[in-house]
Parts: structure tokens; C-alpha cells; sequence
């Protein structure tokens, strides 16, 4: 204890070394003086750019969304209200929402800002069909941007359900030769029965390929007015892909099991565009598919009527086997 005092006196010592005690602080009024100075409310705007990016920023994004929201259900409801008469004519139901328990009619459900689909169904020849109007994301700012270096379309795409006995054995596409050779490697049914057909004898647009598992299939389905509406309205088709062996996509052999292999089914699937790459909002834009809805109406029926012939019919079948085998 002796040894701690006599430390804290040294170090006490240093540290008011130099400083003599016995003197007196000078005289004089040791008060503190607050003076009120006043303060300075003027701001520069460059101290608060920042801020205000931010701020324009949030207000271009919101007025944005609000106005590509509002352009993409314009749309929408033209392409419906114009088809509408069309769609009635064909289906017994239009428009039913599929969760009333009652059946509802007029009914485009909104799955998304820009996406719309509309269910019909009641029809000889098929179970119902599913129109999706995949339209582009002009509620976001950033698809937005990315539309002026790299255009997409809004697209209407029509997938018809069909039961057993409404399709016969059809394999059918009909695309762009530039995808035609990758989709064909990618789709297991037009892997496995297609192969790419001559367009010489009809009168199709260059750009288009066909891939077919008979000819006899394609002299059928490929009419002169089917080809010549698809080429009177090619700047709107995109794609035909009929189907009674239907599994979607290709699926590597060792991510898939037995149990995981999906059920084949029959198809009929129609793809169109919207002309214009999106530039072009007017309502009266969404009228183009018209001519191409009526083309895939009536080939339904004719995919409904078509009876493919005993020889092909023996010839699939064997291919069937080599499929699930």
C-alpha cells in the first residue's frame, strides 16, 4: 500500500511539473460569454443533389408504373372486347374465371400487370382453350430501358385441350427457320417423330420452316387459305405447334426418373405477335390477330375431323414403343 501512494505521488508530480502552486490565478471576470449568433437557414441546392436524384428518381419510377400499368390493361380489354363476338360464336362459355363455383362469363383474369388470360370452353372437338395475352412489362422502368437496346413484342399465345379421342396421330410445327433446328433439338416430340419438311409446293413465306412426322400431315393442314392467311399476316404469326404426343421440353436422363416423366397429351398451340415492337400502344393495334384467331378455330375442327392413315398409323405406333421403352 505504501508502494501504490508513494507511485501516484510521482506520477501526481509529473504531471504538474513546472507549475507552481502558491501562485494565484490572474484576476479578471472568468466567466463564460455565450454570444447568439445567428444562424444561417440558407442553403445552397448543391449541398442536396443528391436528395433531390432520389426523389425524381422515385417520382419517374411511380409515374412509370402507374402509366405502363394502365397501357398494358388498355390493351388488354381491346384485344378482348374485339374478339369477344368471334369467341362467342365458337365456345358456349367465355371469359369463366375458374374459382366461382357458378359459371362466370366475361371474365379476363389478371394474373400479373401484363399478363391476362381468358378461358373458353364448350365446343365440339376439344375440351376448352387458354388465350394468354403476354404483354411487355411497361410498369417497370428497367424493362423499360432494356426495350430501347433490345425490342421484344407483346405476344398472344392460344393452347387448345384436347380428350383422347379429339386428335388423331399429329406431329406438326411450323416457325422461323432460325429457331427451327434448335427447338427441334429442345422439344421431346418433334425430337423424336419430326423432321423438316420441303416448302416448295406451298405457298408459304420464305422465313418459315415446317417440321412434320407425315407429309401426308402437312399436305393436310397446310390448306391454300392457311397458307395464305399466315402469309397475308406474317409480320402477327410467330409459330404453330400441333401435338398429340405433347411432354414439353426435353429433361436430362439423369435428373428424371420413371415417376418424374410427364404423361403425354394432345395439343394444339398458336403463337402471335403484336406488330411493332411495343411502340405502338393504340387499341386498334391488338385487332391484327383477328384473321389468325379465325385460321386456328378453324383448324381445330380440321385436326377434330383428320384420320391418319392405317400404314402411318402402324409406323407411329412402332415409334410409340421405342419412346416409353
Amino acid at each position: 500500500k505504501q508502494w501504490y501512494q508513494r507511485r501516484v505521488a510521482i506520477t501526481a508530480g509529473e504531471d504538474f511539473e513546472g507549475i507552481n502552486p502558491s501562485e494565484k490565478a490572474p484576476s479578471g471576470n472568468n466567466e463564460l460569454n455565450i454570444v447568439n449568433a445567428p444562424v444561417n437557414m440558407k442553403g445552397h441546392w448543391e449541398d442536396y443533389y443528391l436528395e433531390i436524384i432520389g426523389l425524381i428518381g422515385v417520382f419517374v419510377y411511380a409515374l412509370n408504373f402507374y402509366t405502363g400499368k394502365s397501357i398494358n390493361n388498355r390493351l388488354a380489354n381491346a384485344w378482348f372486347e374485339h374478339h369477344k363476338k368471334l369467341l362467342s360464336d365458337a365456345f358456349c362459355i367465355v371469359g369463366d374465371d375458374g374459382v366461382s363455383k357458378e359459371i362466370s362469363e366475361d371474365v379476363l383474369v389478371k394474373e400479373s400487370e401484363n399478363r391476362f388470360v381468358l378461358w373458353c370452353t364448350g365446343r365440339v372437338g376439344c375440351e376448352g382453350i387458354k388465350i394468354e395475352i403476354k404483354l411487355l412489362r411497361r410498369q417497370d422502368l428497367i424493362s423499360v430501358l432494356s426495350q430501347i437496346f433490345k425490342p421484344q413484342s407483346d405476344t398472344i399465345t392460344i393452347t387448345t385441350y384436347l380428350a383422347p379421342e379429339d386428335m388423331d396421330h399429329v406431329v406438326l410445327a411450323i416457325m422461323p427457320r432460325k429457331g427451327l433446328k434448335r427447338l427441334q433439338q429442345e422439344v421431346q416430340d418433334l425430337a423424336h417423330f419430326a423432321t423438316e419438311k420441303k416448302t416448295d409446293k406451298f405457298d408459304l413465306p420464305s422465313q418459315l420452316g415446317i417440321l412434320a412426322e407425315f407429309s401426308e400431315v402437312s399436305n393436310e393442314f397446310l390448306s391454300i387459305p392457311v397458307c395464305k392467311t399466315i402469309a397475308e399476316n406474317i409480320d402477327v404469326f410467330d409459330s404453330i405447334h400441333f401435338s398429340d404426343y405433347y411432354t414439353g421440353f426435353k429433361i436430362s436422363q439423369e435428373s428424371q426418373t420413371e415417376t418424374e416423366r410427364p404423361s403425354p397429351v394432345k395439343r394444339l398451340i398458336f403463337n402471335f405477335v403484336i406488330p411493332g415492337h411495343g411502340k405502338r400502344t393504340k387499341s386498334t393495334i391488338m385487332e391484327t390477330t383477328e384473321p389468325l384467331l379465325r385460321m386456328a378455330l378453324h383448324m381445330m375442327i380440321k385436326v377434330h375431323k383428320f384420320k391418319l392413315s392405317k400404314e402411318k398409323k402402324e409406323k407411329r405406333l412402332r415409334l410409340c414403343v421405342d419412346t416409353t421403352a
